[in-house]
């Protein structure tokens, strides 16, 4: 999988319960913007809130409603929980899974390893996922380059916007050549692009995925002279889609684009009034 991969949100209704019929809209919407992958039941997706039954209807149900290739998000704090949800995916004909590092009981680097290498016996593939900011622990690059050797563990998201980093990942490349590198970060994405990038698992393209789409495959044709101006036009949405909790200012500007009901699990909520105008206006001038 390469290029524009959007992590996509779940519409739910006003009770919480799934909005099948609005997840069925946006996987159009999707088809439409020729986006090049989709990410299930991540952190965007509300993964947090969602049980083992609910991340296998969304499993089936999109499985069953696009040609778009799938990542299932499998993450969990606990590594039996993950390989049940692993097991899910597969069970769901989903073979690509996104695992975001065990979050807030902070394990070792030794045990991250062991971590992905239980997920890695499973049968899916399995792209890593850093983002320390969530989750208070760093996959460090020393550590990555000991999974390399699974051929199971096929890429990773990388959240951590530092060139330091990019280059970090670019030399683990450099030793596995089929390795996939997804930036984590939109508004880092070209400069992640550089050091041999394969594209982005991007919150923006819930909202604007022709342009993201457009971005990745500028950088991907390695014009990054192009790219860099082009995304200079788009930092304020992008900052603007996390003023607060994300996916909250995306599902309001989806409801503004009549794709869903804005409509959030506890303790996510509906954007801020005050925020409103000010998204929507930016967001009109993209």
């Amino acid at each position: 999988m390469k290029g524009s991969i959007v992590a996509i949100v779940t519409p739910m209704l006003k009770n919480g319960d799934i909005d099948f019929a609005a997840f069925e809209k946006l996987l159009g919407f999707h088809a439409d913007a020729r986006t090049d992958g989709i990410v299930l039941v991540g952190t965007t997706g509300e993964s947090a809130t969602l049980n083992k039954d609910e991340r296998a209807e969304i499993f089936a149900f999109a499985n069953s409603k696009t040609d778009i290739p799938l990542m299932a998000g499998v993450g969990s704090s606990a590594t039996a929980v993950a390989i049940q949800l692993i097991e899910c995916a597969l069970k769901n004909n989903i073979n690509e899974c996104l695992a975001v590092t065990p979050y807030y009981n902070k394990p070792s680097q030794i045990g991250l390893e062991l971590h992905y290498k239980e997920l890695s016996k499973v049968g899916a593939n399995i792209t890593l996922y850093n983002v320390p900011g969530r989750t208070g622990v760093d996959l460090l690059p020393a550590t990555i380059e000991k999974l390399l050797e699974i051929e199971k563990v096929t890429g990773i998201k990388e959240a951590v916007d530092t060139e330091q980093r990019f280059l970090a990942l670019k030399r683990l490349k450099d030793k596995r050549h089929d390795f996939k590198l997804y930036s984590g970060d939109d508004p880092s994405l070209v400069k992640f692009m550089k050091y041999k990038g394969d594209g982005v698992i991007s919150v923006a393209a819930n909202v604007m995925p022709k342009e993201i789409k457009e971005l990745s495959d500028i950088c991907l044709a390695g014009d990054f002279g192009k790219a860099e101006k082009i995304i200079k036009n788009y930092q304020e949405i992008f900052k603007l889609l996390f003023i607060e909790a994300s996916p909250s200012p995306c599902k309001y500007l989806l409801e503004k684009m009549s794709l869903l009901e804005n409509n959030l699990r506890l303790p996510l909520h509906p954007l801020s009034v005050e925020y409103r105008e000010k998204i929507y206006e930016v967001f009109k001038n993209i």
